[in-house]
């Protein structure tokens, strides 16, 4: 590909980035559905169950993320008992939905009355750090949002410049879960941008650098970056394999000592895997068939369309085996489900490259047609209307709408 050549793809992959992430921008805005007690002191415009106002988080782990940041921004600790006291009595901490709710903390106590958030200190102290000058302000949540939400975005630029039609990049931005998490404050995305970033990325110091900080985010990330560099040394590639490999580890091994340093005083023991990952794990039979086929926790209920991708997959061993060490540590888990959320959220990181491999097999049947059309429509609901389709079957969230609808 000549100068211009890749001038030219740069500059549409930009172009339709922005427009995505517009899009995107927009949805944060719509409110579908919801309660009226929840928009009470709140701007707002409502139309029946649909409300435009400023950016909320929805449910699921993402409240729990925005009262950790807060706790940082306000208090400069990761004691968050204050920080809930603060929301039951009408302050935003857990954002405008959740004023005078209570909700489980998704904390443990520890020996000195700490309140100690059990997701990811990374995560929360990434946002803490660029939203630090909004403390105390309405506009705390939305721009947690938002930030959030373009940490997703060099997956979706990545793609557009990667294939050679732009119906891919819309196919991951609109047809598959990958609009539901970008609209919240979830790890998900980041994540699958940094892992596109490990497949770009020369310079050992910035694959290092990626694979570190994907590490931080998530301990189950180490595996992406240890397996492609175990690959690499395979290649005869060792100082890549180098950089890879201890990313991995060195990001492993300061995820978990940061862990450790925070609940110190919460059992007393030294305690693996003490962040998040309370259920433990299990033989990976029920997750692996669950997170492609459970109908309310599965990909392919809906999104069919990626099933294109297995073929592709099994001929690129540089993508074969780190998605497959991501994907089987996931399906060991006990809760493999991974809580409220659409459809498989742990496969979210994975969206992208699976995108990838369909356009790789260039698919062009009818019915791989009809299921990108129908993948489509659950995505669209899942991006619009996000409490539809959370911890739903597709049936069950057409049940859903259909009683709203008569009932009115």
């Amino acid at each position: 590909m000549n100068e211009e050549s890749t001038n030219s793809a740069s500059a549409k992959a930009w172009r339709v980035t922005g427009l995505v992430l517009a899009i995107y921008f927009a949805s944060t805005w719509l409110q579908a559905p919801i309660d009226a007690k929840h928009l009470v002191g709140n701007p707002h415009l409502r139309v029946g169950p649909v409300a435009v106002s400023p950016p909320m988080v929805l449910s699921g782990d993402p409240p729990h993320y925005l009262v950790a940041i807060n706790s940082l921004v306000e208090d400069a600790d990761f004691d968050v008992g204050n920080n809930h006291d603060q929301a039951l009595a009408g302050d935003t901490d857990m954002g405008r939905r959740y004023r005078g709710r209570p909700i489980d903390r998704h904390a443990d106590l520890d020996a000195t009355g700490r309140w100690i958030p059990t997701h990811s200190p990374a995560f929360v102290t990434a946002l803490a750090s660029l939203t630090f000058p909004m403390r105390s302000s309405d506009w705390m949540e939305p721009i947690c949002i938002w930030l959030a939400m373009a940490s997703g975005a060099y997956a979706v630029f990545w793609l557009a410049k990667k294939t050679s039609s732009l119906a891919w990049p819309w196919a991951l931005a609109f047809a598959t879960p990958y609009w539901s998490y970008s609209r919240d404050i979830w790890t998900e995305t980041g994540i699958a941008s940094i892992w596109v970033g490990l497949t770009v990325l020369r310079h050992p110091a910035a694959l290092f650098a990626a694979g570190f900080a994907g590490t931080l985010l998530k301990y189950p990330f180490a595996l992406v970056p240890a397996t492609m560099g175990v690959l690499a040394f395979r290649r005869g590639e060792r100082v890549r394999g180098l950089a890879l490999t201890a990313s991995a580890l060195f990001g492993l091994a300061a995820a978990i000592l940061w862990v450790q340093f925070l609940f110190r005083r919460v059992d007393d023991h030294f305690s693996l895997f003490h962040s998040g990952i309370h259920g433990g794990f299990d033989f990976p039979f029920d997750g692996a068939w669950g997170l492609f086929m459970d109908p309310a926790n599965g990909i392919l209920f809906f999104c069919p369309f990626l099933i294109w991708a297995l073929r592709p997959l099994c001929k690129r061993p540089d993508l074969l085996w780190p998605m497959a060490a991501f994907f089987l540590v996931h399906a060991s888990y006990s809760d493999w489900m991974g809580g409220t959320g659409f459809s498989a959220r742990y496969l979210v990181p994975m969206l992208p490259l699976l995108v990838y491999l369909v356009a790789q097999a260039r698919p062009h049947t009818l019915l791989f047609r009809a299921s990108v059309a129908y993948s489509l429509v659950w995505s669209l609901i899942g991006g619009l209307a996000p409490a539809i389709v959370y911890d739903r079957t597709p049936w069950g969230a057409a049940a859903h709408v259909l009683r709203k609808l008569t009932a009115d």
